[in-house]
């Protein structure tokens, strides 16, 4: 944090303080990973050295910059402690900002202190998300806090360079040699870019929309969006009684049956996909930036800052650089300018030679008998198919609509709105946001992933930047007549309900806790961390939660494949069914041995119902651990 306020200073341009302390967390810890990882290569290790020479060279960096702007930083204190001891009744008053950072960040302490919890009988995850997703996290930052995954490949495929956008994960593997366990490491990276986002969120529609009740009502319309699924809760009530309130039986975002596919963007994007942390926060970052150097007629810093910044953005989130370089070639055009070259050069020239090296080896979409382009399948509407196929194509316009209003209630209706009544936004961004529709538009006819539920990564940066339209709309709603504050309240609840009621759900511990592993499989894990080499490579099940990757760090010949056909690795069919042989003790198990460099096999709770043999190994390895459920052959 302290870096990062520093860094802002780079920046070129007016801040308020509270800006320069919220983005200058994101970017504070995106250059210190950054420049860890860096470090890191030269000595194929993340070590105590390695990381207090990242952090100490961002903050001299910082210092330097913040001492050569201390008249600026006098101004902006003065300016900051006028505003906030000034009556709340002011106009420019940061209470709302006080709420919202308060308000986010009571749930997401609450909700981090149990993400991760050990008990006698193993580690519990707090919630499915954290138990599934979080799965490769561990294995990711476990790979470079254990494993010298230097330079970085997949340690559940190995030989495949790691496409995933990894910096999240190695600036948790940053805190390891510090004295963090691995899974704390997660939790604490997560806390500071999860209490980060809504004060970057807050600040940078305060900038885009122009109000305060605007950017309080977009943070909450992005933060806790759903459909019409709360309805389903007056059933649940009458069913279960008004009990049901204190421990929620269902998710009212998702619920596949009813084509209910948009999950609470907190609960499908920031919670399990922990990149987003970094994405979402520097997209807004960035914009900003970009926007008021373009209104304000500035140099070439400002789009030099951004575009550099932009350019090392797909190894921290690959949709956002794409998100914020698209975005920008239509902002360039509104505003003509020959700086903006100063933002498009380093973040092509930087930027696309990383995406190139980050690109799949394969596009795995599955297309079946329908319709694709270049390989990518052509769905159109999206998944209200799933409506209009069974009620027949000649309903296709009516099926699409009911689908994105159950699944985002209100929110395309006010999106519309604000294009009629442009007026009511006195910056204009309405018209500057108009290009983001592309990001609803597109995904809308083709499958741009080998999932097509992955089409979201696309439609949740619309959902975004259109939460700030969003709440511009509805803060200018509540300014008007009895009527309008009537209807702007009951539309914000739509908004709002479903979501509120999937994020309560989520932290409540006694229904959302699932067994990640057992305490021997946590002896196991110490076990291999402290006997084994960290370049070793374990054939194991190709479960999601092995202890082996996840709390390890060791690389596994195939991991749980579902993961793998969505990064686009051609070989997880393959070595799926040659990491099946060598467990089972096939004849071919000592060649397959040999071909993928195999150091251990290892034999537990999910080896045995795959038909692992023991028996075999015990004849053809050397048993080097057995701890009465979990059995460490070498081979």
């Amino acid at each position: 944090m302290v870096a990062g306020f520093g860094l802002t200073y780079l920046i070129g341009i007016p801040l308020l303080l509270e800006e320069r302390i919220a983005f200058g967390t994101v970017l504070g810890a995106m250059t210190v990973a950054g420049l860890g990882f860096a470090f890191g290569m030269v000595v194929r290790d993340v070590t105590v050295l390695t990381v207090v020479l990242s952090l100490g060279s961002v903050v001299l960096v910082g210092a330097v910059a913040a001492a050569r702007s201390r008249n600026l930083i006098a101004a902006e204190v003065i300016d900051a402690r006028t505003r906030w001891l000034t009556s709340p009744r002011s106009p420019g008053h940061p209470w709302p900002f006080a709420v919202v950072v308060l308000v986010c960040g009571a749930w997401t302490i609450h909700f981090l202190h149990q993400a991760y919890v050990y008990t006698p009988s193993g580690l519990f995850a707090g919630y499915v998300n954290i138990w599934g997703d979080w799965a490769a996290h561990l294995s990711f930052a476990g790979s470079f806090a254990y494993g010298h995954n230097f330079p970085p490949e997949y340690p559940i495929d190995p030989g495949h360079r790691l496409g995933y956008p990894f910096m999240v994960d190695f600036f948790a593997a940053s805190l390891v040699p510090l004295g963090s366990p691995l899974t704390s490491a997660l939790v604490m990276t997560t806390g500071l870019l999860g209490l980060a986002f809504p004060a970057v969120l807050y600040l940078t529609a305060l900038r885009f929309a122009g109000g305060r009740a605007a950017a309080a009502i977009a943070v909450f319309v992005f933060l806790l969006s759903g459909g019409l699924g709360f309805y389903f809760l007056l059933g649940d009530i009458q069913h279960s009684g008004i009990a049901t309130l204190l421990h929620l039986p269902r998710e009212y975002t998702l619920n596949r049956e009813l084509n209910f596919q948009w999950l609470n963007p907190v609960l499908a994007y920031l919670v399990p996909q922990r990149s987003t942390l970094f994405g979402f926060s520097l997209t807004l970052i960035l914009l900003v930036i970009l926007w008021l150097a373009a209104r304000a007629g500035a140099g070439w810093r400002p789009y030099l800052f951004a575009g550099v910044v932009a350019g090392v953005m797909p190894v921290y989130h690959v949709h956002a650089y794409g998100t914020v370089v698209v975005l920008s070639v239509f902002w360039a055009v509104f505003s003509r300018r020959i700086q903006w070259l100063g933002f498009f050069i380093p973040a092509v020239v930087i930027g696309l030679p990383i995406l190139l090296w980050m690109w799949p080896p394969a596009n795995l979409s599955m297309c079946g008998d329908g319709i694709s382009l270049r390989g990518y399948c052509l769905e159109l509407g999206w998944l209200s198919y799933l409506d209009w196929q069974k009620d027949g194509a000649l309903w296709f316009g009516r099926d699409f609509v009911w689908f994105w209003i159950k699944n985002t209630s209100a929110f395309i209706p006010l999106l519309v709105m604000a294009h009629v009544v442009r007026s009511w936004f006195q910056t204009g961004f309405v018209t500057w946001f108009a290009p983001m529709w592309l990001w609803f538009l597109v995904p809308n006819i083709i499958v741009l992933q080998p999932w097509d539920w992955d089409n979201t990564k696309f439609f949740i940066f619309w959902a975004l930047l259109g939460s700030i339209v969003v709440g511009g709309v509805l803060s200018q709603m509540f300014q008007r007549g009895p009527g309008s504050k009537f209807l702007a309240t009951a539309l914000l609840a739509m908004l709002v309900l479903a979501g509120a009621l999937d994020l309560a759900r989520a932290s409540d511990y006694s229904i959302s806790a699932v067994q990640f592993t057992d305490a021997r499989g946590l002896e196991l894990a110490e076990w291999v961390r402290g006997h084994t080499s960290p370049t070793s490579v374990f054939v194991v099940a190709p479960e999601h939660n092995s202890p082996i990757p996840t709390l390890a760090g060791r690389r596994e010949l195939i991991g749980y494949p579902g993961w793998l056909w969505t990064y686009g690795m051609p070989d997880y069919v393959q070595k799926g069914d040659d990491d099946k042989r060598i467990l089972d003790g096939d004849p071919s198990a000592p060649e397959l041995v040999k071909k993928y460099g195999v150091d251990y096999v290892m034999i537990g709770p999910q080896e045995i119902p795959l038909g692992a043999s023991r028996a075999y190994w015990d004849e053809h390895g050397t048993l080097v651990y057995d701890n009465g459920e979990y059995a460490v052959y070498k081979v």
